[in-house]
């Protein structure tokens, strides 16, 4: 045999050598060498690229919510604190609170028996008090608590001084004030010498009560706006506890306490 007619079997076993040597290479030694290599990325799977999109090289792994983490439960509308006392729906002549506590700041010019708040409240107005205090603003309780007597009395001598549909846009029967529950606070600040006056709505403390309120629980009980609905005029010093979660939501959707209880 001559040395022409062997070259293209000998071309095919370089080529079949070839060949076997770079499918070694490829099946063999490629897995370990170019995992994460050459790309210049960095990126891990699941990882954002700079375009802020998802890398889906992998999948996503949502973080763990932090132990003992749950989801806020909603508002109990049948909660004590969010009793509904207006000119149709009032109390028993005999009801009191049985937790009623004084409260810290109180104008010194009132009757300091009827300066006092259910326990809770009390403690909210605290707050609130101290809260205005740092913000810059005195904010003192007037008048919280009154028993059914005392508001048979005034609204007696109210409808003596304005006639009783005047009275009636600003003062309750009794037995159907909101002083009653104990839950209620007029309150004023040396601004307007601690009396209870629309321009109190105006003045910066009266602001801040009515931007800050719901943060302590608190509501501006009869708003601007609102006088169909709650049968009362405007009174930027009367505040309402109802607790800070009914606060939160009656405060952002800018709601009467009936609107919220869906007695409107």
């Amino acid at each position: 045999m001559n040395r022409k007619e062997e070259s293209p079997a000998l071309k095919a076993l370089v080529g079949v050598l070839i060949f076997l040597v770079f499918a070694g290479f490829y099946f063999y030694l490629a897995p370990y060498v170019s995992d994460g290599v050459g790309d210049g990325s960095g990126q891990t799977k699941g990882q954002t690229d700079s375009a802020g999109g998802m890398n889906t090289a992998g999948p996503e792994v949502s973080p763990a919510a932090p132990e003992g983490q749950t989801q806020p439960p909603a508002t109990d509308k049948s909660s004590e604190y969010l009793i509904l006392v207006n000119k149709t729906h009032g109390l028993r002549k005999t009801y009191e609170p049985k937790d009623l506590r004084k409260v810290r700041s109180a104008a010194k010019d009132r009757d300091a028996e009827y300066q006092k708040l259910r326990k809770a409240a009390a403690k909210a107005f605290n707050d609130l008090a101290a809260g205005a205090k740092a913000a810059g603003y005195t904010i003192k309780l007037t008048t919280g608590y009154r028993p059914y007597s005392y508001q048979k009395t005034l609204y007696k001598q109210y409808i003596d001084m304005d006639g009783k549909d005047k009275a009636e846009q600003y003062s309750a029967k009794p037995g159907y004030s909101e002083h009653q529950t104990g839950l209620s606070a007029d309150v004023s600040s040396p601004s307007v010498g601690y009396r209870l006056v629309r321009k109190y709505g105006r003045t910066k403390a009266g602001k801040w009560l009515a931007e800050n309120g719901h943060y302590y629980g608190f509501i501006i009980r009869y708003p601007k706006g609102k006088e169909e609905i709650t049968g009362y005029e405007y009174e930027p010093w009367h505040i309402r506890y109802v607790g800070k979660e009914a606060a939160a939501e009656i405060y952002e959707r800018q709601l009467t306490l009936e609107e919220y209880l869906g007695e409107s």
